[in-house]
């Protein structure tokens, strides 16, 4: 199977391509359309996906769905159309043997069952990050498909980048990261606007989405008028 994307970058939307028998993983709500020949699976024990443990953890830890929607063809090639809830952009990261893909965890929407998707503790890092303090981790080999808030931004790093917390997408596992201020001090880190940022270092490929969610939220949900309780 593969994936193709279409209306990048605002309102993307990806066609997961399927052969005869071959089967996609999505996140639950990802589905836009599907031939008539394609069967849903919809569960959250998926042997590829660990085990209802596993489910549990990434539901409860990583901010991903506890069920996952398995999509299947039949009788010959299918495909399913999948978007993600927020406008952005879609990338398709292909994940080689013996390669780990790092997450966070609402940028995850689908991959082959070839696939494993599991959570990974960040440390108490995660705390002062600002962010989740678990990412999703994909290993395994086959196209894993990413969404982002805004645009992506692709880069292959050999050395060292400062990344703003809530715009980190994925990043692969020869890089690694720390937590550190955004300027010299903490009251001109504060200042800037800034705060925490990552320090991301090492040798891999990373993703990042030109807009923050939560900062997204924070100037529209200023705007809207006081609920009526």
């Amino acid at each position: 199977m593969h994936f193709d994307i279409e209306y990048k970058p605002a309102h993307s939307l990806a066609i997961a391509q399927l052969g005869a028998g071959e089967m996609v993983r999505a996140e639950s709500g990802a589905m836009v359309s599907m031939t008539s020949n394609v069967q849903v699976q919809t569960n959250a024990t998926r042997k590829k996906t660990g085990g209802l443990f596993k489910g549990l953890k990434r539901a409860m830890l990583g901010g991903e769905s506890f069920f996952t929607n398995t999509f299947t063809a039949s009788g010959g090639p299918g495909h399913v159309t999948l978007a993600p809830t927020l406008c952005g952009d879609m990338v398709v990261h292909d994940l080689a043997p013996n390669e780990e893909l790092l997450i966070q965890g609402s940028s995850y929407v689908a991959a082959p069952d070839t696939v494993t998707i599991d959570t990974q503790f960040q440390g108490f890092k995660g705390f002062f990050s600002g962010e989740s303090l678990f990412f999703l981790s994909a290993t395994g080999q086959g196209p894993v498909l990413m969404n982002a808030f805004g645009a992506i931004e692709t880069l292959d790093l050999n050395g060292e980048m400062i990344v703003d917390t809530g715009h980190l997408v994925a990043f692969s596992s020869g890089i690694q990261y720390s937590v550190t201020k955004a300027a010299s001090g903490w009251i001109a880190s504060y200042l800037s606007g800034e705060g925490l940022v990552l320090k991301m270092q090492g040798q891999g490929r990373l993703y990042i989405q030109s807009r923050n969610p939560s900062e997204y939220g924070q100037a529209v949900g200023r705007k809207l008028p006081p609920r009526n309780n």
